[in-house]
């Protein structure tokens, strides 16, 4: 270690001494990391202490896996799919989850102002416009949740399992924390809020070393990379990278298993005393990366907000289909978005698939009503399609 570190930082490096758990070490190295300062003489330091970081961040990984594997959802746990897709309400004790749960849809869960009165999934369909969703509530989420027994890991699972999920807080509490402890317990368990700001691929190979091709902007020098990865027991891969990625990103790629998790911020309880300041306080820490919806179950405040913010995140779109010089059809068919008419063929009739000419379009996706178009023609939500085969 540089004998020119200021005694601030030198104390820090006892702290990393006396660290136990794989967690508290990389705690206390990110400290460490953070009060060194940034300049030539402690770059060989600094590098240093980010391998280290980057090693530990590998084994935790590996250690949450073998948890996760015992995790697995099972009996009162699994909750079968319903409707156009599954949405979970995860939240603290105390939050108001059976409230939203109670007031959004059909379900009748036990109501109380004692703690963790939830103790295993409660599912309710919610109706959107001509759509209906599963709201499942899980017990409450604790700090600490991913790395105990119990219901905690259940909860992150069966979020992990649906296609979305519903944060909810409390805003006559500290809702910032509350958020803080969610956000950290979900990606404990490899689920991250935030769209991914780069693509990584990671390929490994019988031989010619590594090659780093970047397409984007590297924060990490990009040997730091290599010798991390080789000292990994990474020693052939092609690494494609793009847009604006980290050792950190790059760590995620080896290890695997995340995934993006859409979600919603329920801000419940809004219409206790002294909830609007709060909320400017989760807003600001939200930083509009997740949408924040007000939310009562007494006065009814967001309720369509909700509904319609819910429906928003599942990347869904209702496609209505009719026969030619026939009516359109009732109910829609929920695609995923970037779905095209001949996958919308395909999942009516095999027949108009196999057989498909064009089709025409009316909606938003159509330049006019009834415009013509061909099998990879990409939909929208509320579009109607009329197919015609040959």
């Amino acid at each position: 270690m540089p004998t020119n570190l200021p005694p601030h930082v030198k104390a820090l490096e006892k702290k990393v001494l006396a660290a136990r758990t794989t967690a508290e070490k990389i705690k206390a190295l990110e400290e460490y990391l953070a009060a060194i300062p940034d300049h030539k003489g402690t770059a060989k330091l600094r590098a240093n202490v980010k391998k280290r970081i980057a090693k530990l961040r590998l084994e935790l990984e590996e250690e949450r896996r073998k948890r996760a594997a015992v995790s697995v959802l099972s009996g009162k746990f699994a909750v079968k799919k319903e409707g156009a897709a599954q949405v979970v309400l995860l939240g603290l004790a105390n939050s108001g989850k059976s409230s939203v749960l109670a007031t959004l849809t059909n379900a009748k869960p036990l109501i109380s102002e004692r703690p963790f009165t939830t103790t295993e999934p409660v599912p309710g369909m919610m109706s959107y416009e001509d759509v209906q969703i599963q709201l499942v509530e899980a017990p409450p989420i604790f700090e600490g949740a991913s790395e105990g027994e119990g219901w905690g890991p259940k909860s992150l699972s069966l979020s992990r399992n649906a296609d979305a999920i519903a944060l909810v807080v409390d805003l006559s509490q500290d809702p910032v924390e509350q958020f803080g402890v969610l956000k950290k317990e979900l990606e404990n368990s490899r689920m991250v809020l935030e769209p991914p700001s780069c693509r990584i691929e990671f390929e490994k190979r019988g031989e010619g070393g590594i090659s780093l091709i970047a397409l984007g902007e590297l924060e990490d020098d990009p040997e730091l990379i290599k010798e991390f990865l080789r000292e990994v027991g990474v020693r052939n891969a092609v690494i494609r990278i793009w847009g604006k990625a980290s050792l950190h990103d790059v760590l995620r790629a080896v290890a695997g298993g995340y995934v993006h998790k859409p979600a919603v911020v329920v801000a419940n309880k809004v219409d206790v005393p002294g909830s609007r300041e709060k909320l400017r306080l989760l807003l600001d820490a939200v930083e509009g990366k997740v949408t924040v919806v007000p939310f009562s179950a007494k006065t009814g405040e967001g309720v369509e907000k909700l509904k319609k913010a819910i429906f928003s995140s599942l990347d869904i779109v209702r496609v209505y289909t009719k026969p030619p010089k026939g009516p359109r059809a009732e109910k829609p068919i929920v695609v995923k978005k970037g779905t095209t008419v001949i996958g919308v063929a395909k999942m009516v009739h095999s027949d108009l698939y196999e057989r498909f000419s064009y089709a025409r379009i009316w909606g938003a996706s159509a330049k006019f009503p009834g415009e013509k178009v061909g099998a990879n023609h990409v939909l929208m939500d509320g579009d109607v399609v009329e197919i015609h085969a040959k």
